[in-house]
């Protein structure tokens, strides 16, 4: 079942709503129970649950900077194979005091299953707030 930008589309529909306001419940269903997480000090394999419980941290050292939830500017994806999908993301946070927002860019590797549900197995931040150590 290939994948199409619609399905995608929802898929980070979900993923920013449920983040802005830290739904575990939802976003455990859009990651996998192991994923690789990576940013520019390199990368390391995390557990859904110990991402899931870092999520309050991040979401605080996001305020202490200034930066409000991010808004999704750009979506591109590459299909690998039939199993697998690229997505390239760029997004927008502005800032609580005014002055030029923060410019995040994201790349996800999604999982697609047999029943046509994706599911993050790699999250690479290349531009943006560090991930906090999980």
């Amino acid at each position: 079942m290939p994948e199409t930008q619609p399905d995608l589309n929802r898929f980070f529909d979900v993923f920013t709503q449920a983040g802005d306001g830290i739904d575990t419940e939802t976003l455990t269903g859009c990651f996998a129970e192991s994923f690789l997480a990576g940013d520019a000090s390199g990368a390391r394999p995390v557990s859904r649950q110990t991402f899931l419980q870092a999520l309050p941290r991040r979401a605080k050292m996001f305020a202490e900077a200034g930066v409000r939830p991010a808004v999704l500017d750009s979506l591109t994806s590459e299909r690998l194979d039939d199993h697998y999908v690229l997505v390239r993301t760029t997004w927008t946070a502005p800032r609580t005091g005014g002055g030029a927002p923060v410019r995040l860019a994201s790349s996800y590797l999604l999982h697609r299953d047999e029943l046509g549900a994706y599911r993050i197995v790699a999250y690479l931040n290349h531009e943006g707030l560090p991930l906090s150590r999980t």
